[in-house]
């Protein structure tokens, strides 16, 4: 309903524009599940993973660090990391200072995945986003951020209008 979504008074490009983000995460989804069934992962194991590798470059990585990097929940990244320590490929230590913090590291074999991974997750990344300019890249990165934090509101929303539903059924 809101006029910035609208175009001649409907609501025609507006779900144009949502089934196409449909089209393209369906086809991002296969291109990570192809990238994950490369080195022998499931998709989200291996999301988890590259992760943990990217974010350990920029200081100490956690379940909560990774969690909230990836818009997921701690006892879900906790379940994949713990299956990832059981293939070898991720190591947790427990914090010296905080004993309820676990620390996350990728072991010598989850980095040689990796390393035998990028040359072939480059190739098709590059096609993937080929149609991107660097300036497109930036905006569309921005607008991505934007769409998550609004989705997370919406999200929320939802939830407590199907608990004001469910209430009202109850009364």
């Amino acid at each position: 309903s809101r006029p910035e979504l609208l175009s001649g008074g409907t609501d025609r490009d507006f779900r144009r524009l949502v089934h196409n983000m449909f089209a393209f995460m369906a086809r991002h989804e296969a291109v990570r599940d192809g990238h994950a069934r490369h080195i022998g992962l499931a998709g989200i194991e291996y999301t988890t993973l590259i992760s943990i590798g990217h974010l350990g470059l920029e200081g100490d990585v956690n379940v909560k660090t990774v969690a909230d990097h990836l818009h997921m929940s701690g006892a879900f990244i906790t379940t994949v990391t713990s299956k990832l320590q059981t293939l070898g490929l991720v190591q947790k230590t427990q914090d010296n200072i905080d004993r309820r913090r676990i620390s996350l590291a990728i072991t010598e074999k989850g980095k040689e995945l990796l390393r035998q991974l990028a040359p072939y997750q480059r190739e098709i990344n590059d096609v993937e986003f080929a149609c991107l300019t660097k300036e497109q890249f930036h905006l569309l990165s921005t607008i991505m951020e934007n769409l998550i934090d609004c989705g997370d509101k919406a999200v929320a929303l939802q939830r407590y209008k199907l608990t004001i539903k469910d209430d009202s059924k109850v009364a």
